[in-house]
């Protein structure tokens, strides 16, 4: 499967997710900007300013790469609201939270 059908398959999910909840505008928009700047190639910005799940604004010097990082980053936001709704919503806690959400434990 093509790349950017990953990130908008990803894209729905997470808006799908988080929309019962809470929704916010600047949740469901998630940017790659391309900037020229004094004559150089261009570099390829990823950005998300969400409320729920913001991303660093960071810079690629290839399209391609800054898609893969956009994509993990839905992947990230997806699975940790997944795990919200899964155990929190239903205030459940379990032993076994993956290593990167333990920074969301209570």
């Amino acid at each position: 499967m093509k790349i950017e059908k990953q990130i908008t398959e990803l894209a729905e999910k997470y808006h799908k997710l988080i929309a019962g909840d809470h929704h916010k505008d600047r949740d469901c928009h998630w940017t790659i900007e391309v900037k020229w700047s004094y004559g150089n190639d261009p570099v390829f910005i990823v950005e998300h300013k969400g409320y729920l799940h913001e991303t660093e604004r960071s810079t690629f010097d290839k399209y391609e790469t800054a898609l893969i990082f956009l994509r993990d980053e839905l992947k990230d936001a997806v699975e940790i609201e997944e795990f919200h709704k899964a155990n929190i919503d239903g205030i459940r806690f379990p032993d076994d939270i993956p290593g990167e959400l333990r920074a969301f434990e209570l």
